[in-house]
């Protein structure tokens, strides 16, 4: 099931997407995006742009072709082999949309109330399903209700949203906040997510967003490296920035 399309920039965000979320070599990313989309690699997806009428992209699709097209998709991603962390093929694919004009907008279901009861708890909420319907609203005007509930929730699919947003704002897939990325890294590290630990290393070797601190970096890809909850794939990552074997 091939989709063809005028320009590279929807496959292009949809790799990026997948490389953050999953902390892919770029290489990776864009040969699964391109599987999940009917291509046989990055190359072959290039060379076949513009050459046919556009598919429709998800929000234009009627529900019966939507349900196949996903169904297809998340087929391919299963058969890739890539790391999902634990989440099904047909869920990731839902919160990827690799073929959709305005991925997180359409279909998608608020994120589930980690706790309940205070104007606290409603706020984290409200802003979790705000940002996620609406990639180009700043981050930053919501950054106390996420600090609040990212250091409240027990709650692993609202921490994950959390997490989205803050590999987004890392990505280019949101207007670029460089330090309000920083201060939700560090409450999203400081909940011991790997990801997020790794892109705060990332973050305070290059001084993205915050002073640089190469030490505390590599204090943290230490610890990375030497905990057996690191996915293989992020701890391979982490001794290579190491240079241990």
């Amino acid at each position: 099931m091939r989709i063809y399309f005028q320009s590279a920039s929807i496959p292009t965000r949809a790799a990026n997407r997948l490389k953050y979320r999953l902390s892919l070599k770029e290489s990776q990313a864009r040969q699964v995006t391109s599987e999940v989309l009917g291509y046989k690699d990055w190359t072959d997806l290039h060379s076949e742009l513009g050459s046919e009428v556009a598919s429709a992209l998800d929000e234009a699709c009627d529900s019966a072709t939507l349900t196949e097209r996903r169904v297809y998709q998340a087929s391919q991603l299963l058969a890739s082999s890539v790391d999902l962390h634990g989440e099904s093929a047909d869920d990731f694919v839902r919160w990827w949309q690799p073929s959709a004009a305005h991925a997180h907008e359409e279909g998608r279901d608020p994120p589930p109330a980690p706790f309940a009861g205070s104007k606290e708890d409603l706020s984290f909420q409200e802003a979790l399903s705000t940002l996620a319907q609406a990639v180009y609203h700043p981050v930053g005007q919501f950054e106390q209700a996420l600090m609040a509930g990212i250091r409240r929730t027990e709650n692993e699919s609202s921490l994950r949203s959390a997490e989205s947003i803050a590999d987004e704002l890392l990505s280019g897939n949101r207007n670029r906040e460089p330090e309000v990325a920083r201060r939700l890294l560090e409450a999203l590290a400081s909940r011991g997510l790997p990801r997020s630990i790794l892109n705060l290393a990332t973050s305070l070797t290059l001084g993205d967003g915050g002073p640089k601190d190469e030490k505390r970096a590599r204090d943290l890809l230490e610890q990375l490296a030497e905990s057996a909850s690191t996915p293989d794939n992020l701890k391979r990552i982490a001794e290579s920035r190491l240079g241990t074997p």
